[in-house]
């Protein structure tokens, strides 16, 4: 069964259009080479699968903030207050992404400037560009395993001069490689005495700082051939935070770019109702003007032909006609075939009363206009008929008219 592919794209600066991305699939495993380009080579080679795009740790605060009792749809309104004075910026310039619900309430938060969100969604889409999540590299980093209960866990990427720790859960930070053991140190003050602690460090090629850890961590140093291979198993393996929430989830910019057309859609849906019910309306009354031409056929019939049942009037007509000797009944017929063809052309016209003399046809019948009789004669013409109009004059029922047909 074949494994759901993403693209996974890093952008190392928001403020630079210069991006890494490679193709993983849902395990984790990175499928062909790691490319760099443009944001819009990168939106090239996602070709309708489902991307990541990975933000910098330091454009992006990752914090905890307890909403006791609160529903996911509560803490989103509270969250911002709770962590307002934790923040350097006014709380109504950010943009707050919860994860789920922890123990006791506390909600995981990854917090990023409502510009920085502003400034890639006019960079994604100018170029198509439509990820499936926008995460911090903090939390695409593997998330650390506990060696054992009461201990702490964390991982580290040394990537040159910056560094990304992720602690237990949802929360990390980003810090200069050379601050990282003075910020190491001040983090293992805080637990109790008897807690354990833990570091996976994962570095790459990059030069960086000479990094002492603390005496009272346990560090264990990976190689990281590069950062995409770490993200994707991160990713893959670990909780993270999507920001794509609130006003910047896709959903919420469907309805942004839906409400202004709504009107517009809803006039459309009228008129498409006003169209088709007047074609509604058109095809009842042909219908009628059908079922009382066929009325006038069969009374026609029945003063031809009376006692006998009408199933194939034009052919029952000419078997009479044969049968009394009538001569020419072969154009007889056909003139009547040839009339009857060219009329029901014309549903706007009603024959009243038909009489044949000496081959000739003499018409009552009721039309709409004058172009309709004109029409007519055109389409008898073709079968080699002459129509002469005898009178023509309006009445209530449209224009009334005597026609004469040889």
């Amino acid at each position: 069964m074949p494994v759901a592919k993403q693209v996974i794209i890093h952008m190392p600066n928001i403020d630079v259009d210069a991006v890494r991305w490679a193709t993983a699939d849902d395990n984790g495993k990175l499928s062909g080479d790691v490319q760099s380009g443009t944001l819009a080579n990168a939106a090239e080679a996602v070709e309708g699968k489902r991307s990541v795009l990975v933000l910098p740790g330091n454009d992006v605060v990752i914090s905890e903030a307890k909403v006791p009792g609160g529903s996911a749809r509560a803490a989103a309104l509270a969250v911002p207050y709770e962590l307002e004075e934790r923040l350097a910026d006014d709380v109504d310039t950010l943009h707050f992404a919860l994860g789920p619900k922890g123990k006791d309430d506390v909600f995981p938060v990854a917090v990023v400037g409502c510009d920085t969100m502003d400034d890639l969604k006019a960079m994604c889409a100018d170029v198509g560009l439509r990820p499936t999540q926008i995460v911090s590299e903090t939390l695409a980093i593997p998330q650390p395993n506990a060696k054992e209960a009461g201990s702490a866990s964390w991982s580290a990427l040394v990537n040159g001069p910056q560094t990304v720790v992720r602690m237990n859960g949802h929360s990390g930070f980003a810090i200069d490689t050379d601050l990282l053991p003075m910020a190491i140190t001040d983090v293992k003050s805080a637990l109790p005495d008897d807690v354990e602690a833990s570091m996976v460090m994962y570095k790459t090629d990059a030069p960086s700082a000479q990094i002492s850890m603390p005496s009272n961590i346990d560090v264990e140093t990976r190689p990281c051939a590069d950062v995409l291979g770490l993200y994707a198993s991160g990713l893959a393996h670990s909780p993270t935070i999507n920001l794509l929430q609130g006003e910047y989830s896709p959903k919420s910019q469907m309805d942004k770019a839906w409400k202004p057309w709504r009107w517009t859609a809803a006039l459309a849906a009228l008129l498409a109702a006003i169209v088709f019910g007047g074609k509604w309306f058109d095809y009842n009354a042909l219908k009628t003007q059908e079922n009382a031409l066929d009325d006038q056929i069969a009374t026609a019939f029945k003063k031809a032909l009376p006692g006998k049942r009408m199933v194939r009037p034009v052919s029952q007509v000419k078997a009479a006609l044969n049968a009394t000797g009538t001569t020419n009944t072969s154009g007889f017929t056909t003139s009547l075939h040839a009339i009857s063809e060219s009329f029901a052309t014309k549903p706007d016209t009603v024959i009243r009363s038909i009489a044949v003399r000496d081959g000739r046809f003499d018409l009552d019948v009721t039309t709409d206009a004058l172009p309709t009789l004109d029409a007519l004669k055109e389409e008898l013409k073709r079968r080699d008929l002459e129509l002469t109009v005898q009178s023509a004059n309006r009445d209530k029922e449209g224009l009334r008219s005597r026609l004469r047909i040889e």
